[in-house]
């Protein structure tokens, strides 16, 4: 069993002020008790969920949790393996955004492209328009 953590989970978990927060912080609870096996993002999602906590909150703290969330201490476990984005997975969602008309980010496409070229099986994520391409929880 495997997850993939999209950016809004994380940045929701980390913000008590997210209408999200507590269906965020079960699906990390879940992460963390190993419920969902593996769980994985990427380099893409980092930079996104530090971005986006950082414009949503104006707080540096909740930014450098989300970050920390992703890339704890040197010599510190973490809950989620940050996977690489090559260049062959930006190929394949650079041709999956440009040859379909679904309302996803550039960013979505990665992790659609990725979620599948690996074998995940879930993605925790809030976005229903990732729902028709990978399954999804909640």
């Amino acid at each position: 069993m495997s997850i993939f953590l999209d950016t809004a989970v994380v940045v929701a978990a980390h913000n008590a002020g997210d209408g999200n927060h507590g269906r965020a912080m079960a699906v990390l609870e879940a992460v963390r008790g190993g419920e969902h096996g593996n769980a994985f993002s990427s380099e893409f999602v980092l930079d996104e969920a530090v971005t986006l906590a950082w414009v949503r909150t104006k707080d540096r703290r909740v930014a450098k949790a989300v970050g920390l969330f992703f890339l704890p201490p040197e010599g510190e476990e973490g809950s989620v393996v940050l996977l690489h984005v090559d260049e062959s997975l930006v190929r394949a969602a650079w041709a999956s955004f440009l040859r379909n008309d679904a309302p996803l980010s550039f960013t979505d496409w990665t992790i659609v492209e990725q979620v599948r070229r690996l074998g995940i099986d879930r993605l925790a994520t809030f976005d229903s328009k990732l729902r028709p391409w990978v399954q999804c929880v909640p």
